[in-house]
């Protein structure tokens, strides 16, 4: 990718040649996004297979509709709401007791750079310190934090992806944010900060 185009252009550029039929597109798509999609749809089904099985079926559905497919606002969210949708259809299917989709931590593992053990330690002592304070978010609050500090969507792509107004976004975020705040505050000597 040339270093002065953005990721969402050079998405988009992909998409073209999906369409096309390029199969390179779709497996430089499906190498970018994979990871993350597959950690949202863990964030509603709590099990890593199920996950995967939704993410798949999206890039399945991609290719196969790729001559059909219009994308009006980013491949990015595109790919985040299709997965979203994937989740909503699973547990209608699969588990129509289900009446509301459940927000569990996952961890983001990104870095290609060989870690440290301890750096490694460190990171999974944060991301567990982070897990307790996310897993008291009222869950709509804790997917629009998630969806911003760990996936990296901006606000306007959460509002698309979850189907609620920038406000919204907004007054979940800034929800999540005092009540972040309150936790890390509360247990201060929990985090090493006395």
């Amino acid at each position: 990718m040339p270093f002065n185009l953005k990721l969402h252009d050079h998405d988009i550029i992909l998409f073209q040649q999906l369409k096309k039929s390029e199969v390179d597109a779709l497996e430089e798509l499906f190498e970018r996004y994979y990871e993350p999609l597959c950690n949202f749809a863990f964030l509603f089904l709590n099990d890593t297979r199920y996950a995967e099985e939704v993410v798949d079926d999206v890039f399945i559905h991609i290719w196969e509709n790729r001559s059909k497919l219009f994308i009006h606002s980013n491949v990015k969210a595109y790919l985040y709401r299709s997965t979203r949708n994937g989740v909503v259809s699973f547990l209608r299917k699969n588990r129509p007791e289900h009446d509301s989709l459940k927000i569990v931590d996952n961890k983001n593992q990104g870095s290609m750079l060989p870690l440290s053990p301890e750096t490694l330690m460190i990171r999974k002592e944060i991301a567990l310190k982070v897990a307790m304070i996310l897993q008291q978010l009222p869950p709509q609050a804790g997917l629009v934090f998630r969806l911003h500090k760990v996936d990296g969507m901006k606000y306007k792509e959460i509002a698309e992806v979850l189907d609620i107004s920038v406000k919204t976004v907004e007054n979940h975020m800034g929800r999540a944010l005092k009540i972040f705040r309150k936790i890390y505050e509360e247990n201060a000597n929990f985090f090493g900060d006395e």
